[in-house]
């Protein structure tokens, strides 16, 4: 049996946003868990989550349904994805609530 280690991590917070690091591999076995995390820290009132996911893998066969179950996290939460997998970039470019950022100065020049 493997073992697949995620790790998120919230960086900063403000009344309305939210910045988290996530390192480890997406798949099969991390998805739910991550989804679960990504919403407890955005559903108190935060419109904006910026995630940094330089350090983020994603397993073979990571579909992009999958990577829309797992990010989108509802009508009103914008999505800030910074250094993404290209399976993440993917399956999230077509959706208006995600900004893709390619590294950390143009995520912060939203951030503040």
């Amino acid at each position: 049996m493997d073992i697949v280690i995620m790790r998120m991590r919230v960086l900063a917070e403000t009344a309305s946003c939210v910045w988290i690091a996530v390192s480890g591999t997406l798949g099969a076995t991390t998805r739910h868990r991550m989804h679960e995390h990504l919403r407890a820290h955005t559903e108190p009132g935060h419109s904006a989550a910026f995630l940094d996911l330089r350090e983020l893998r994603c397993a073979d066969g990571i579909t992009a349904e999958d990577v829309r179950e797992v990010f989108l996290l509802g009508p009103t939460v914008s999505i800030h994805l910074i250094g993404a997998p290209a399976e993440v970039r993917t399956g999230l470019a077509e959706d208006p609530r995600v900004t893709l950022h390619a590294g950390l100065s143009s995520a912060w020049e939203q951030w503040v």
